[in-house]
Formats: structure tokens, sequence, C-alpha cells
């Protein structure tokens, strides 16, 4: 099973995620967290980044202000495209490989992909779900993680609409409940998937 997991900010992808994990033994990818990884320990990474955004100059193990690139980032529309010009073609490429791993061994495969549908990857997996939430839970959840609400509008104003993934999805999960609920459905989600006759 290939399986791509995508949806909107702040909408659950993350938590969907690890309920899926612990539940059936994926071989998992997280595209943020190779984000993360890359703008903490790649030097190339870090000097382009830094270098386009007008950033302090660091190298490893000394990371990226990521709270000054979102700002530098999502004050001008262009910004996040010049961003992911730098970063993507590198997730890709190690999502790629994991998928290529996974075939190769007969294992399953979930890779968790905020621009799965952005970046064209959808015909790389057998299924893909997208956990979707109303924007005004987005919206909430941002500011309850700390930033400030004119951040929070610029991040959801910057992504494709929720309405628009639901639509391109195999399976949608509605993540404006409890996580007992997220719980249910992942669990009715891998039941579906891997019965006999799915």
């Amino acid at each position: 099973m290939l399986l791509g997991l995508t949806g909107g900010v702040a909408t659950g992808k993350s938590a969907f995620r690890q309920m899926l994990a612990r539940a059936h033994p994926f071989t998992t990818f997280d595209a943020d967290a190779c984000v993360h990884e890359l703008l903490s320990t790649d030097g190339d990474i870090i000097r382009a980044v830094s270098h386009e955004f007008s950033l302090p100059q660091h190298e490893p193990p000394i990371p990226i202000d990521r709270a000054l690139l979102r700002q530098r980032v999502f004050s001008h529309p262009s910004a996040r495209r010049r961003l992911e010009a730098i970063i993507h073609p590198v997730v890709r490429q190690r999502w790629m490989a994991r998928r290529s791993e996974c075939l190769d061994l007969g294992q399953d495969f979930l890779a968790d992909l905020p621009l799965l549908f952005e970046t064209a990857a959808a015909p790389h997996f057998e299924n893909v779900v997208v956990v979707a939430a109303s924007t005004e839970t987005q919206r909430i959840r941002l500011t309850a993680r700390g930033l400030e609400p004119r951040m929070a509008e610029a991040m959801l104003a910057s992504q494709w609409p929720i309405g628009q993934k639901v639509a391109e999805a195999d399976h949608v999960v509605w993540n404006d409940g409890s996580l007992a609920g997220l719980e249910r459905q992942a669990s009715l989600l891998l039941g579906y998937l891997f019965s006999p006759a799915a």
C-alpha cells in the first residue's frame, strides 16, 4: 500500500499520521520533519535559504531562525514559491527514494506531504487521504500555537482552499472534533484499506 496523506495547516495531519503508524506497520515519511532537518543540518540548504531571504548567516549545527523565515516567506506571495524551489526538490527526492525502497521490500508506505497536490505527487500513491477541518478551527489552532492572527491568516491564504483538496482526495477525514473521533476515523480507514475486498 502506497498511502499519501495531506491537508491544510493545523488540520491534524501529523496526529492522524501518528495514529495510522501506531495501528499499522507503515514505513513513514514526514515532509515537515524533513524540512526542519534540512533547515537545521544541511549546510547547502541553510546557506541558500539564508542568502535568498537575507537571514543571518549560520552554519550547522546552528539552525535557521524559523520564526524570522516565516515572517519573510509570508510577507510576499512569491516568497513561499522561492523557498519551495530551494527545499522541495530535496524533500521530493527523499520521499521518492523511501517509496522505492518500500516497493522493493513489499512494505506499506505512508507519506505525510502538505504539498502533495501542489507538487503533482498524487499519481505516485494508490490512495490519497485529506485531513480537513473548518477554516475557523484552523485559525483557532494556529493562534493557540502562539501565532499572531495576521500570520495565521497569511498562512491560510497561501494554501490551496481545503475544499479543493477534499475534491481531489480518495478519502477524507474531518477533524473538527476530538482526538478520540480522529482515532476512530483512523481505525475505520485502515479497516477499509486493508479489508480483503478493498
